[in-house]
């Protein structure tokens, strides 16, 4: 989109993503929780969530480790008959949890109890709740996207993986990279994710973006009058 408006608009386009309460939405005082559950939160109904290929993906981590963690997928709405239908089939019904229609004030604490945040979107336009689990010290897994390719520093902050006509090979990567992460590459991302929200993606750093762009525009300058900011 900003690429599209750019040459319309005298040169002057900045990004300014939505901001994530980062008073709010903090790490565990005991810091990164390396025994959590894996986390998902979305639109449980929503097809393009990719829940189907999540749910393969820990199917594949439970057979390469019984010991990982249970799987929780939380959000709005209830999960999809064919999803369902899939976790009882793969045997998962006692290892994964739906947390449907979680209420706004219980969010923090749902992430702070998470080890990794694992996203297995076939797309996404921005992905707040990425950004949410980053801010409480939670390293992501998740699926390249315009979104998570944004907010996400593969390798740094938790891990992108690609996307391509072999789904197969989609959700082995998903599970290979969410053990690894469990098993060596936790501890640091938990805390590069956190230091990561501060720098660019806090309410603060959003809306300092607004109130610069305000101000150049409002200027004398850009208007070509005695307006004051």
């Amino acid at each position: 989109m900003m690429e599209a408006v750019r040459p319309h608009a005298k040169g002057l386009v900045e990004l300014a993503a939505p901001g994530v309460d980062v008073r709010r939405f903090t790490p565990s005082p005991d810091g990164w929780q390396h025994n959590g559950y894996l986390l998902c939160v979305c639109r449980l109904a929503e097809p393009r969530k990719g829940l189907r290929r999540l749910i393969k993906a820990y199917a594949h981590m439970v057979d390469v480790d019984p010991s990982v963690p249970d799987l929780v997928l939380a959000g709005r709405g209830q999960l999809s008959t064919s999803d369902s239908s899939l976790i009882v089939q793969l045997g998962l019904s006692h290892r994964v949890r739906i947390q449907s229609d979680v209420p706004p004030e219980r969010l923090p604490a749902l992430y702070r109890g998470a080890s990794v945040f694992v996203q297995a979107s076939h797309e996404e336009g921005f992905g707040m709740s990425a950004l949410e689990a980053m801010s409480c010290g939670v390293p992501v897994v998740a699926t390249d996207t315009d979104g998570t390719r944004m907010s996400i520093r593969s390798g740094e902050t938790g891990w992108l993986v690609a996307q391509g006509p072999d789904e197969d090979g989609v959700v082995q990567a998903l599970a290979t990279r969410t053990l690894q992460t469990l098993s060596a590459d936790g501890a640091a991302m938990s805390e590069r994710a956190r230091r990561h929200v501060l720098d660019y993606f806090s309410s603060e750093r959003s809306i300092s973006t607004f109130i610069a762009v305000y101000g150049h525009i409002t200027s004398d300058a850009w208007l070509g009058t005695d307006v004051k900011t």
